[in-house]
């Protein structure tokens, strides 16, 4: 039996945004060598955020399966401005943007924002 036509349909090119949940997606690749440091700078960051930014949804770091030296940091807010404030002004993050980005450690760094659109689900 075909189940398909019982299917609810959702037309991506009408849905409305449903959310303003705000995300940034962030893809770097580490010089190998500095990988552990960054582990260690990167923990006590997201434990910064999880213990001072109540409103931070998510905080995560992903480490690519197929480049160990590959990872994509995933954050989500329920606006961009709690994205600046207050994470971007905590002293925490402002001493690991320092490190990362005069220690040499990022060999390529790329990314985007987005809002999610409610299309789908981020936690069951």
């Amino acid at each position: 039996t075909d189940h398909t036509s019982s299917s609810p349909r959702v037309d991506i090119q009408t849905h409305r945004v449903m959310s303003q949940v705000f995300c940034l997606y962030i893809r770097v690749k580490l010089k190998s060598e500095m990988i552990e440091e960054f582990l260690q700078r990167f923990g006590v960051l997201a434990a910064h955020v999880k213990a001072n930014e109540p409103d931070t949804l998510s905080y995560e770091l992903c480490r690519s399966d197929q480049n160990e030296d590959e990872f994509m940091i995933v954050e989500r807010y329920p606006s961009r401005a709690e994205l600046e404030v207050p994470h971007q002004q905590s002293e925490e993050f402002k001493a690991f943007k320092e490190w990362w980005t005069s220690s040499g450690c990022v060999l390529e760094k790329s990314g985007m924002s987005c809002l999610e659109t409610g299309v789908g689900y981020m936690a069951k």
